[in-house]
């Protein structure tokens, strides 16, 4: 049976455990007190591994919420954030818990993330490509994009970047501003009548 061989007390209520001549544990000191851990003490395998899954599991919560305490976060950020430190199983529970209280919410990141102003002028498909990248489900996809149009995009990108290209020839702006909204992903068509559009209202 697995035997305590040592305990030390650290900052930030942890303590480190050592358990027969494996690696040391850190738990935090709730999970001492809650089992009464004590060195010497003979635990059985369930019993030890349950202990280290709940006071792990604690802790990775913990982190979690320092790490949202700076900003917010999507599910896939946190998860990588996570498991430099944490298991699979050991990071789940921290974010299963953590999106029950409401600390981690995928489709509010990324309603704020359309507002940026990085967000505005780019193409539909562009916005699904950049957050689908950061772990957006296509279900909250669908939800925040709903409202998107690519044709106001597209007006508000020409607009935007004809400001910077005022002295240029008509021709060679005109070829700036197509492959610029190519880039923001914009198909052929919507790009001539966005560039048309701007022209005739100047």
């Amino acid at each position: 049976m697995p035997v305590v061989r040592s305990i030390d007390q650290r900052q930030f209520g942890v303590a480190r455990i050592w358990v027969d001549d494996a690696d040391p544990v850190e738990l935090p000191l709730e999970s001492l007190l809650e089992h009464n851990l004590q060195m010497g003490q003979q635990l059985d395998y369930d019993r030890w591994n349950t202990i280290q899954f709940e006071g792990r599991s604690r802790i990775a919560v913990q982190r979690a919420l320092g790490f949202l305490a700076k900003r917010q976060r999507t599910v896939k950020a946190l998860r990588a954030h996570l498991s430099a430190d944490f298991t699979e199983e050991e990071s789940a529970h921290a974010i299963n818990r953590i999106t029950e209280l409401g600390y981690a919410d995928d489709r509010s990141w990324a309603k704020a993330y359309l507002t940026r102003q990085r967000s505005h002028g780019r193409s539909r498909s562009m916005l699904t490509r950049e957050l689908r990248a950061e772990g957006i489900s296509t279900e909250d996809l669908e939800i925040v994009l709903a409202s998107h149009d690519d044709r106001s995009a597209a007006v508000e990108a020409v607009r935007k970047r004809s400001a910077a290209l005022t002295k240029l020839d008509a021709d060679v702006r005109k070829r700036r501003l197509y492959a610029y909204l190519q880039r923001r992903g914009f198909d052929p068509e919507m790009i001539s009548y966005a560039i048309s559009i701007v022209n005739d209202q100047n």
